[in-house]
């Protein structure tokens, strides 16, 4: 294994688990705050709004260093922000022990980020990014077509399109059932995106795996969920498992 390459890929784990922090705390407020963006003001403590300096960015150590409180304010940090910087980091370092290093690495650590990213959105928040599901769609058309790179081209398009229109389709005869919407278009685009990575056979225990997780998970949060169902938390988790039984099956 390279050395070098290998510290380089953490780091960039790190940077991009901090990243999505950032998302995951500023997209669901973005619609109703014109003066935030993902990128801009510069990064700040939720709670009294000030301003961070550069060392209280940095990834884990920042957050150990600074004894889980801001310096500003004393009020603890929520715990999910160094979390989900070593659960990037922990999968890196899993994928450059399984995956050839290199820009295969880079490319399964990216898709992993995406639809960890739209789990958490999902569970907390009942939202998904538009964005990221689209970039999922493209990510799997052309990794598919040049390279066959997960499936064949044929079968991440089709996956692609029943993915969308399967649950597009159940919604439908939802809706005319009920007159109300049952599922979220942010949920058909995810699908179609896990149908575009993996194929069109991939569906099916996506799906069954991802609609359990997601009533699971509905039933130990009621009070809280009220009537809605994270069905895209499910479904991203499901497409997580889903490669790892591939990459696991490849070693038996």
């Amino acid at each position: 294994m390279n050395l070098e390459l290998s510290i380089l890929l953490t780091l960039f784990a790190l940077s991009v688990g901090s990243f999505v922090n950032t998302f995951i705390y500023r997209f669901p407020l973005i619609d109703s705050n014109q003066n935030l963006d993902l990128f801009k003001p510069r990064s700040f403590c939720p709670k009294c709004k000030s301003r961070l300096k550069p060392f209280m960015l940095i990834p884990i150590i920042s957050y150990i260093y600074l004894k889980g409180t801001c310096s500003f304010c004393k009020e603890k940090i929520e715990i999910s922000y160094p979390l989900n910087e070593v659960i990037h980091l922990l999968t890196m370092i899993a994928i450059l022990f399984s995956v050839p290093i290199g820009i295969n690495s880079i490319i399964v650590f990216v898709l992993f980020s995406i639809l960890y990213t739209q789990m958490v959105l999902d569970y907390k928040y009942f939202l998904l990014s538009i964005s990221l599901n689209v970039l999922l769609i493209v990510a799997g058309l052309v990794l598919n077509y040049g390279f066959n790179y997960f499936t064949s081209f044929e079968e991440s398009l089709l996956g692609m399109i029943i993915g969308y229109g399967s649950l597009w389709l159940i919604n439908a005869v939802f809706h005319w059932l009920k007159k109300e919407q049952g599922i979220g278009g942010g949920d058909f685009l995810l699908f179609a995106g896990c149908g575009s990575i993996f194929g069109l056979f991939s569906l099916g225990p996506i799906l069954l795996m991802g609609s359990s997780a997601s009533l699971l998970l509905f039933a130990l949060n009621k009070r809280k969920s009220g009537r809605k169902i994270p069905l895209g938390t499910g479904l991203a988790f499901a497409a997580i498992t889903y490669y790892l039984i591939l990459r696991f099956s490849i070693f038996l």
